[in-house]
């Protein structure tokens, strides 16, 4: 898939590695040599809220769907 194409699936959307996993937002698709990776945000969960980072293979996401009112405000 192109990096825009990636770029109009993902970004900004709530997506969960296909092996499990917290929820994570897409911030950007990032050019590598390996190819376009995802560039995900999400939250340790462990009470500190320290803001983790990844860059990960389209193919090892996927989009998930979260309810209105289910999130948390820190």
């Amino acid at each position: 898939m192109q990096t825009d194409a990636l770029r109009e699936k993902f970004v900004g959307r709530t997506v969960r590695l296909k092996s499990g996993g917290p929820l994570m937002t897409v911030e950007t698709v990032t050019e590598t040599e390996a190819g376009p990776m995802l560039d995900c945000r999400w939250f340790d969960g462990t009470g500190a809220n320290k803001l983790e980072r990844a860059l990960l293979l389209p193919s090892s996401i996927e989009p998930v769907s979260v309810p209105r009112g289910s999130v948390e405000f820190f």
